[in-house]
């Protein structure tokens, strides 16, 4: 996402847990642009303010517990200059999808790549642990992942205590209303001009 924003001729900062990736964004004609800081998103400080800081692809759920999301906004509120925005981009939780507290659903079937994804839900801590196994003629890939989902009223709140207001929710990029059937959403909090 940062190079094409960065071609637009905006300035792109970011924030990258792993070197690897980093290394993988230098090496694409004007990477080198971009400064990245490698740390935990929660906490890490690349230097200056901004307009905006984003937070997409579901990306808020991939911190570990309450505490660091909390971080993790209060991170996101410190890089904004007044009048700024966060952005998130999240899934809404559906503890209906799953029976028993487990889920297994197919993602992707062709005639020589299968990926599905196995699911078990932790309701008591609000985590899932799930792992996509993709499945081709070389073998088996396990693919493991861990989420700490919220629900977009305790995203809210999270923004509240680091001193921003939501302003928009919507249920995808192109602005459709949000609503009780929504399956994801988009949301914008903005820093106060002042205070």
């Amino acid at each position: 996402m940062a190079l094409p924003l960065a071609e637009r001729g905006l300035t792109v900062a970011g924030v990258e847990g792993s070197p690897d990736m980093v290394a993988g964004l230098r090496a694409k004609p004007g990477g080198e642009r971009i400064e990245v800081a490698v740390g935990d998103f929660a906490d890490t400080r690349v230097p200056g303010e901004f307009a905006l800081v984003l937070l997409a692809f579901n990306t808020v759920f991939a911190l570990p517990d309450q505490g660091a999301q909390v971080a993790c906004f209060r991170n996101a509120a410190a890089h904004l200059r007044p009048g700024g925005r966060f952005v998130i981009e999240a899934w809404v939780p559906d503890p209906a999808a799953f029976r028993h507290g487990r889920a297994l659903r197919p993602v992707r079937v062709t005639e020589d790549d299968v990926l599905l994804e196995a699911a078990v839900l932790h309701p008591a801590e609000q985590r899932m642990t799930t792992t996509k196994l993709r499945l081709t003629a070389a073998g088996v890939q396990l693919l493991p992942a861990n989420h700490r989902y919220a629900w977009p009223a305790e995203l809210d709140l999270m923004a509240e205590l680091a001193g921003l207001r939501r302003e928009h929710r919507w249920a995808d990029w192109s602005r459709r209303p949000f609503g009780d059937t929504s399956s994801d959403h988009v949301t914008v909090y903005r820093r106060p001009e002042q205070g």
